[in-house]
């Protein structure tokens, strides 16, 4: 019998609109838009202030959809998504297209190789050590704020949230100070994705962190040091070390994932909150919301809103089957605004219960570094709203060409 996941939802499209064969063109399937060739196409010059309208349709219309252009097919309602994402033998993480060109991460290893590595890790991450890290991280977004409040205006983005969680992770891992704005300069390359098929492949950035990273381990073989890098050298997994491969996938994941992410979160909501002032007020006033308006930050703009998977055997959706070793592409940020599972999901409320969002995934791959990004969110917003709480935007804030992020490439602002 195919693996099959159960459709859930409230409404249910026609059998006819249920999902699309293979090689169908679409049609004005966005109202008000003119005829596109198709409904999802994260590139396109327009997405980033249509993304919603367009994972509505696909939600009612088209929940399996078949993106011909990339050889993917697209699963974009929450309890899909979900399904998907808790199903890791039938949905691997291996041999997806992110991972082409670089070398092996975490992130794209199945058990029993992930539960191994990830178990090396995740001593780092804990409650208690990152409560540890809480200091260091108010001092740097009480420095980087206050230099912006000197001057009267600055760019929230570029002066703030690609500063704090850079800083942080950067210590923790062990870059040395005067390294972390080259890292950074890196990592951020991969955020956005350029419309020129061309350079969608470019890798450059990425053997440039692995050239840094290959000297900084050398360092720790002869110098330990209470960081990451010394740690990741010391561990044993299966009775051996960590290869030199391994060492930089994982050295590389940690420092990217710990910029953009977290960065997102802060610049996208602070955005948000300039655009319900209502609802900034309210956490000024009352800043023990802050944690939960995190969570709904995280939700109504997550940082990351696609990543693949691979089906390891044939799957039944919505009707259609989708072959073995088909890349699926999960759309956190689509389902984390289907009205099957979030009440009003389009109003974007701080006092909203959204802690069952999907923004940093779900089961085995759930992101190790969710405990950090949300003290730095946290952190970020309480220092933000007690130092410049009526910050305004200066302009409007434009979106990156990515297919998986959401960030905005600038948010200036005034007050």
């Amino acid at each position: 019998m195919l693996p099959t996941l159960r459709e859930a939802g409230r409404r249910r499209p026609s059998p006819s609109r249920q999902g699309l064969p293979i090689g169908a063109t679409l049609s004005s399937v966005v109202a008000g838009a003119q005829e596109h060739d198709v409904v999802y196409d994260p590139l396109a010059p327009d997405f980033g202030t249509r993304l919603y309208e367009v994972y509505r349709t696909l939600r009612d219309e088209y929940p399996l959809y078949r993106d011909d252009r990339r050889d993917a097919w697209v699963l974009s309602r929450f309890a899909d998504v979900e399904a998907a994402v808790n199903d890791p033998v039938t949905f691997s993480s291996e041999e997806t297209t992110i991972s082409q060109g670089l070398l092996p991460m975490i992130q794209q290893l199945d058990a029993p190789r992930h539960d191994l590595l990830r178990a090396q890790v995740s001593r780092a991450f804990t409650p208690r050590r990152i409560a540890e890290i809480e200091p260091r991280a108010r001092a740097i977004a009480i420095e980087l704020l206050e230099q912006m409040r000197a001057k009267g205006r600055g760019d929230l983005l570029r002066d703030f949230a690609r500063h704090l969680p850079s800083r942080v992770i950067g210590e923790m891992i062990g870059v040395p100070a005067e390294r972390i704005e080259t890292f950074l300069e890196y990592t951020e390359s991969f955020v956005e994705t350029s419309t020129d098929p061309a350079r969608q492949h470019d890798r450059s950035n990425a053997v440039a962190i692995y050239e840094e990273f290959a000297r900084l381990l050398e360092e720790r073989r002869a110098n330990r040091r209470p960081d990451l890098m010394s740690a990741l050298l010391d561990a044993e997994v299966e009775g051996r070390r960590l290869t030199q491969e391994e060492l930089l996938g994982f050295c590389f994941v940690l420092i990217v994932a710990g910029n953009d992410t977290t960065t997102n979160l802060i610049a996208n909501g602070s955005v948000l909150l300039a655009r319900h002032p209502d609802q900034r007020a309210l956490l000024a006033r009352e800043p023990a919301r802050i944690p939960g308006a995190v969570e709904e930050m995280l939700r109504f703009e997550s940082p990351a809103q696609a990543l693949p998977r691979r089906t390891t055997a044939p799957v039944t959706i919505h009707g259609q089957s989708i072959p073995s070793g088909s890349i699926v592409s999960l759309l956190w940020g689509a389902a984390n605004h289907d009205e099957r599972h979030f009440p009003e999901p389009e109003r974007f409320d701080v006092s909203r219960d959204a802690r069952r969002h999907l923004a940093l995934g779900q089961g085995v791959h759930y992101c190790l570094g969710a405990n950090l990004a949300r003290l730095e969110g946290r952190v970020a917003f309480e220092e933000l709203l007690a130092r410049i709480p009526e910050y305004e935007l200066t302009q409007e804030p434009g979106w990156l060409s990515s297919i998986w992020a959401r960030a905005h490439d600038a948010v200036p602002v005034g007050f």
